[in-house]
Formats: structure tokens, C-alpha cells, sequence
């Protein structure tokens, strides 16, 4: 078989194939690794996407194979803010990850070595978060975005279009600004017909609307009354444009217990949310701190 003459089972030629598995994605596929030294995560579902339009479908242009055998789990328990949490951790020691080239006359297999880990409250969770883990480090052996693991491409530098649609507690935000604008803004005075109008005296300019501006200015700084925390939008950081209840439990557990707010409204409401939203999932009753 002839480098020069192989192709993918979707046609590409190897410099075709390596330049899609580097191709950059959506920005929604790039986020932050909590806690991660301002590491970037790749959504698994958009390698998922690229290796099926490189290779073929999955089972059929790729694939992989591992021994359950291979498959170690362990429970662990874990401090947290508020006390300690039971985690399973999965290992997966061995996974064989393979992929198909063709020169037009014969098919080939080419195989990648892997392992991978993953943590989980949920068994079933951590074994198939370390199968996706063991596919992913296979996958970057074989170039999938490369310029992430080189540093050439982040979650900061790849941007979200300009153009987009406001997120949903902004849209009804604005649906609370906009009456309270009208009810501070009274309807300017039409001007009187030309031939009433005295012709020595000019025609009187409507006054403009006092305090119209002070008003909304200073409801823009509170949630409308009846957004639910649930629906809180992260207004500032690496989150920003998020929704808050989407995090996960340990970061809203850090806005509501560590963020200092330094006096700032937005970074409030920010904690002020999240101390709701970790009472709701504590049944009502908010975590108390240990320390004395």
C-alpha cells in the first residue's frame, strides 16, 4: 500500500484527514477545566462528530475494543465545602482504538494504544467518562486539535460569533425594562397644527423626560422580580453567558461559599444566586461552614 495513494473511508487523503482532525470548531466546543491551571476542555460529542466525518462511521471507517477485565473501579470519598461526597472512580488500564485506510484495492487497520480515568457519584458514568477519556487520548495521537494540546488555540482565543441571540433572562429582562421606561417617560406633546401656531412665538420643545435615564439605569442593576435563580445567566469570568444551575455542583459551591464581591452588584447577585440554588439542592437547608 502507497502513502500516496491512501484515503480514509470517507475519501480523504492523509493531508485532508489531518487538516479536518485539526479543524477548529464552534467556540461552544472549547471550555475551561475547572480548576485546571487555564486548561481548555473539548466537548467529546464534536470528536465524536470529526472522527465520523474523517473516517466513516463509528464500527465501520473507526472504532475501538477494550478487555473488561481492564476495567477497574474504586470508591472514594471526598472532602467538599460542606462536608464529604462518595465518588466512583474508573480506570480503564487498556483500550485499542483503530481506524481504516484504503489504496482503492486493499483495506488496512491502523491501531492506537490508550488508557483513561474518570470520577463519577455514578458507576455507570465514571466507566463510560474513562472509555471517552481513553478515546480522546487516542485521538490526539493522530492529530485530533492538535493546535490545543500545542497551546496555539484555547477557550480564550477562540470567540463566540458577534452576532447572537441574548440568552433568555436577558430577553426577559429587557421585557421588564421596557414598561418601566414607559411608565418613567411620559408621551411628548405634538406640536400644534401650523396654522394655530402664533407666528411671532416659536413653538414650544417638549422637555425632555427627568430622571427617565436614573430609573432604568437603576433597574438594569436588579434581576427582574420574577426570574427565577434558576434561569441566573453568569454575568462576568470564563463562565460569562453561561446559566448558573448548568454548572456543576462544585463551582456554584465556589461563587456561593469563596468569591469575594469586593463591593461589585453583578459579582453579588452572582453569589446571592448561588447561596439559592446550593439551598435548593441541600432540601432547603443551606450547608453551615466547620470551620470555627
Amino acid at each position: 500500500m502507497e502513502i500516496t495513494n491512501v484515503k480514509t473511508m470517507t475519501g480523504l487523503s492523509v493531508a485532508e484527514a489531518a487538516a479536518k482532525l485539526d479543524e477548529q470548531l464552534p467556540a461552544e466546543a472549547y471550555t475551561a477545566v475547572p480548576g485546571g491551571a487555564d486548561l481548555t476542555d473539548i466537548d467529546p460529542n464534536y470528536m465524536r462528530k470529526v472522527l465520523n466525518e474523517v473516517f466513516g462511521l463509528c464500527g465501520f471507517g473507526w472504532g475501538y475494543e477494550y478487555d473488561p477485565v481492564n476495567m477497574e473501579t474504586r470508591n472514594e470519598t471526598r472532602k467538599t465545602q460542606s462536608g464529604t461526597r462518595e465518588v466512583v472512580v474508573a480506570a480503564l488500564k487498556h483500550l485499542r482504538f483503530w481506524y481504516k485506510v484504503t489504496d482503492g484495492k486493499e483495506t488496512s487497520a491502523c491501531t492506537v494504544d490508550a488508557s483513561g480515568g474518570s470520577d463519577n457519584s455514578s458507576a455507570s458514568y465514571a466507566m463510560k467518562g474513562a472509555i471517552t477519556n481513553a478515546i480522546g487520548n487516542a485521538a490526539s495521537n493522530i492529530g485530533f486539535q492538535e493546535s490545543v494540546y500545542l497551546g496555539h488555540r484555547s477557550h480564550k482565543t477562540v470567540k463566540a460569533p458577534q452576532a447572537q441571540k441574548a440568552p433568555a433572562a436577558t430577553a426577559q429582562k429587557a421585557a421588564a425594562l421596557a414598561p418601566a421606561a414607559a411608565k418613567s417617560a411620559p408621551a411628548a406633546r405634538q406640536p400644534a397644527p401650523a396654522k394655530a401656531r402664533p407666528t411671532s412665538t416659536p413653538a414650544p420643545t417638549p422637555a425632555p423626560a427627568a430622571g427617565a435615564d436614573d430609573e432604568i439605569e437603576e433597574i438594569e442593576n436588579e434581576p427582574p422580580a420574577d426570574l427565577s435563580v434558576e434561569d441566573f445567566i453568569i454575568p462576568l469570568g470564563q463562565r460569562k453567558g453561561q446559566k448558573l444551575a448548568d454548572q456543576q455542583l462544585t463551582t456554584i459551591q465556589w461563587y456561593a461559599d469563596q468569591m469575594t464581591t469586593g463591593g461589585d452588584a453583578q459579582k453579588e447577585a452572582l453569589k446571592k444566586a448561588a447561596q439559592a440554588i446550593i439551598a435548593v439542592k441541600s432540601n432547603g437547608h443551606k450547608p453551615q461552614s466547620t470551620a470555627a
